[in-house]
């Protein structure tokens, strides 16, 4: 079993500019420390929360599909990892795939190796069913169906998925339309959010709005149409909890000061700002 980073943060949830401000820092100081800082700084806040603050791609390797039988009666189970769910057919049975790190927001990939040794890539709505609406976000078979067979191999299963609460992402909106795409897709979450669409309102300044709905496509229906046209361009969406951007502040800015860790690396206030936002599952 496996959890890799097989595309990490295009960019991170706070900027040098305010590490310097935070921490009273000399503005001459080395940009590239204090962009390190911050990097480990969120790195250890996501695994403190075992949670993704920022878009990043996950992939997740089993050696099965995963599934077990909960005998409640007789007080035993055979598990496997990474699962949850049930299903009203198949009584007692557990299965579906739990993606950690939350919160996933799209499915890359999925695919196994089957008994032959060929991989097999599953489709979503056909294979499987998508379910991005929990935490964690699930993958389970469609209804009164199992798994597929796979191979007896490591890692015969692999699951890559895109997960975060913000970062960078392409959209396109026509003038005139209040219809947005996206190459992530949008969820029914993202309702309200508000998002800022460069060169849409005159073909140079950033259009913004907010997202009035979405589909069962993943395509958004903005609360007003654009007045200019923007194919493929590129924004920042979602947003960073603020107590956690001060959280990864406060403890690039603690590091910076101390330079050699010791007992005390990491303040309470840190955690007491992070404890929120930890992922803790029975």
């Amino acid at each position: 079993m496996a959890l890799l980073t097989i595309a990490p943060p295009a960019l991170e949830p706070v900027t040098t500019a305010q590490l310097i401000s935070y921490g009273h820092i000399d503005a001459n100081e080395d940009a590239s420390l204090l962009a390190m800082l911050i990097s480990a700084a969120r790195e250890w806040a996501e695994a403190f929360c075992e949670r993704a603050f920022v878009f990043q791609t996950k992939r997740l390797l089993m050696d099965f599909f995963p599934g077990y039988v909960d005998f409640k009666m007789a007080g035993q189970r055979v598990s496997s990892p990474f699962v949850s769910g049930s299903n009203a057919v198949l009584v007692g049975i557990r299965y579906a795939v739990a993606l950690p790190w939350p919160i996933a927001r799209s499915v890359v990939n999925f695919q196994y190796q089957d008994e032959n040794g060929n991989i097999q890539v599953m489709a979503a709505g056909t294979d499987f069913i998508v379910d991005l609406d929990s935490q964690p976000a699930r993958l389970m078979p469609l209804f009164g169906q199992m798994w597929p067979v796979a191979r007896v191999v490591a890692n015969a299963v692999q699951v890559d998925y895109v997960t975060g609460y913000s970062g960078p992402i392409m959209v396109s909106v026509t003038a005139g339309s209040a219809v947005l795409t996206s190459s992530a897709g949008f969820l029914q979450r993202d309702v309200g959010a508000p998002i800022s669409i460069p060169k849409a309102a005159d073909g140079v300044a950033p259009f913004v709005t907010s997202i009035l709905s979405v589909d069962a496509n993943g395509v958004a229906t903005l609360a007003a149409m654009a007045p200019h046209s923007a194919s493929l361009v590129t924004t920042t969406f979602g947003t960073i909890p603020m107590s956690v951007q001060l959280a990864i502040l406060a403890l690039a800015a603690t590091w910076y000061e101390k330079r050699v860790p010791d007992n005390n690396d990491v303040p309470f206030g840190v955690k007491a700002l992070l404890y929120p936002y930890r992922d803790l599952r029975l």
